[in-house]
Formats: structure tokens, sequence, C-alpha cells
């Protein structure tokens, strides 16, 4: 087979992408790389060809940190199923070749293949990376091909009562993309940040994903009384609602659960067939930074998707200071 890798536009990008049939997420719809390259990045569009059939796509950015230079490919590349191994080989091959091109240190993949595909990656010299996180590996996800009182079926018993009472509870949800929305999300997100010690998104990266995706992303709040209480962001696309990023302030009542109920079934509404929790902790790992959120996710069913772990293509001796930093991170954050 002859594949030819070679640069497409964003309405070849996008019409591949609302057409693939397997696993997906906005990170390789055009609007997300008009994000980044607003933010000052390098976004790269490619597209897989076998002779003029397009079979595959691949959406990175450039990114340069004092650590190193390097190509990150979020959530991709997307390959038809019935090319999969030998374009996936080839692609990575010429993915190297890219980075090169590019005066990288070295290139990363953060895909979403069953880690039965590391023997692919490792017969091209691909390896395992150092990070604990770059794009989630283990989501979990809720079909929604199935009717409101199905999906409330499915819910964990304490999850079902705490929807059921929303409404008894006085709890009002709004939704929008404005700068008001914002405001309501950005004050509960600071408050979050004080509360559990993370490092934030910056502001303006919410601000540009506003601005480019429009209506594909709503900020969705519940209030009580005036007062607002839980926030999240979601993006959508033809396919899936993604939980994006979420706030709180405390409540005894349902407020959290409100608002993702409400964002489910906006997703609904638009026809999507998930709604795509992002990341979350196994089960066992209770003492994971995320395992309070993943019950709170798990809780409103679905299933645990599993992906291979990032991999790196180091192309130059500086790669290693960024495998030292990336180790010593991790090991920091004991994960």
């Amino acid at each position: 087979m002859h594949f030819v890798l070679k640069p497409i536009n964003e309405k070849t990008q996008d019409d591949f992408y609302d057409a693939f049939v397997g696993e997906k997420t906005y990170l390789q719809g055009a609007k997300y790389g008009s994000v980044r390259q607003a933010l000052g990045e390098k976004n790269i569009r490619r597209g897989l060809f076998l002779g003029d059939q397009l079979i595959g796509i691949a959406q990175f950015q450039k990114i340069s940190a004092r650590r190193g230079v390097y190509l990150h490919l979020p959530h991709g590349p997307l390959i038809e199923s019935q090319y999969l191994e030998p374009a996936l080989k080839f692609f990575l091959e010429a993915y190297q070749s890219f980075g090169k091109q590019e005066e990288c240190d070295f290139v990363r993949v953060s895909s979403l293949f069953d880690p039965a595909h590391q023997s692919v990656f490792s017969e091209v010299g691909y390896r395992s990376a150092p990070v604990h996180l770059v794009n989630p590996e283990k989501t979990w996800v809720l079909n929604l091909q199935s009717a409101k009182e199905d999906l409330l079926a499915q819910m964990k018993k304490s999850t079902r009562y705490e929807v059921k009472r929303i409404e008894k509870c006085g709890i009002e949800v709004s939704q929008g993309n404005s700068a008001e929305h914002l405001d309501i999300f950005w004050a509960l997100h600071l408050e979050t940040v004080r509360r559990q010690g993370f490092v934030p998104f910056p502001r303006s990266m919410t601000e540009k994903e506003l601005d480019v995706f429009g209506e594909d992303v709503q900020i969705f709040s519940s209030s009580i009384d005036q007062k607002n209480y839980s926030s999240s962001i979601i993006v959508f696309d033809k396919n899936a609602g993604y939980y994006h990023q979420g706030a709180s302030s405390y409540s005894k009542l349902p407020v959290a659960h409100a608002t993702i109920w409400s964002a489910i079934c906006e997703a609904k509404s638009r026809g999507c067939l998930e709604f795509n929790f992002w990341g979350v902790c196994g089960d066992d790992e209770k003492k994971h930074p995320w395992y309070g959120l993943s019950r709170f996710k798990k809780g409103f069913g679905g299933e645990e998707r599993n992906y291979l772990h990032v991999q790196d293509f180091p192309l130059r001796k500086k790669y290693w200071l960024n495998w030292f930093i990336e180790k010593w991170r991790k090991w920091k954050k004991k994960l």
C-alpha cells in the first residue's frame, strides 16, 4: 500500500471527523486546532491518503517549553479500521520525520488506540512517556441512545435519588456561553483552585474556546436563591458532549448533579450519541486526587474505556531532560 501524508483544510478535516465511526474526541476537530493556534501554538492539519482516498487525519501542535520543543498529537490519529496497522506504522514514521523538519526534541502521541497496539509503536521505536497525564487514558462514557427514563434507571441508586430531588430543592440551572456565564464559572473556579490547590487553565484559554466553538461550548451553572454553587463547561460536537471543566462551592444539595444532568439532557437533545465524562481513575485508587470526582461521574451510569499510554519518540538528547522533569513530577504527585 502506498500512503501519503498531505496538508488538509478545516472542511476536509471536519468532514472526515464527523463521518469517522471509531473512537474520537473533539481534540481532533478543526475548532480545537483553531483554539490552539489562537493561543500562539503552531497547529498542523494532515490527511493520510491511500492514493486519492482520505483514510485518516492527524491534528497536532508544535509546543515550545523550557524543557524542550516537541510535537503533540492529542487523541489521534484517526484512521479507518481496515487500514489501521499498516497506515499507523507509516504515519508514525512520517511523524518522526516531520518532527525532525520542525527541529523538535521529540514527538508525542496521545492516542485513543487500545493498549494492544503498543506493539506497532514499539516496532518503529516509540517508548512510553514518563508523564502521569497528557490527555485522558481512562475515561467514562455514557451511551445516550436510550430514553431519559432509561438513563435514570441506569444510574447508581444514590445518583438517581439526587437527580430526582433537584427540582424539589429549588435548584435552578442556567445555560449559555456569554461573558456573564463565564464570570459565574470563573468565580467558582478560583474558589475550587484555592480549596484543592491545583494549577488552573488560564482564563484566556477558556475565552478563546468560547469565541471559537461558539454555540458548541456551553456553561451550565446551578444556583439556589440566586447564589451560584456549581458550574460546568461542556464542549459539544455531532458525536458527543464532553465534560471539559467543572467548579463548585460546598453545598449539601445536589447542585453538581443539576449541572451535569442538564448537560446530559442538552447533549441528548442535540442528537449526540454519547456523553464523555473525560478522565477518571480506578475504583481501587482511593488515594488518587480524582477518586471522589470519578465516583461522582460514574454514578450517572456508563462504561470505562482504556487507551494506550502516551508514546514518545526521542529526536535529540534534550528529550532526556524533559523525561527527567516529567518523571520527577509524576513521583512528586505520587501517581
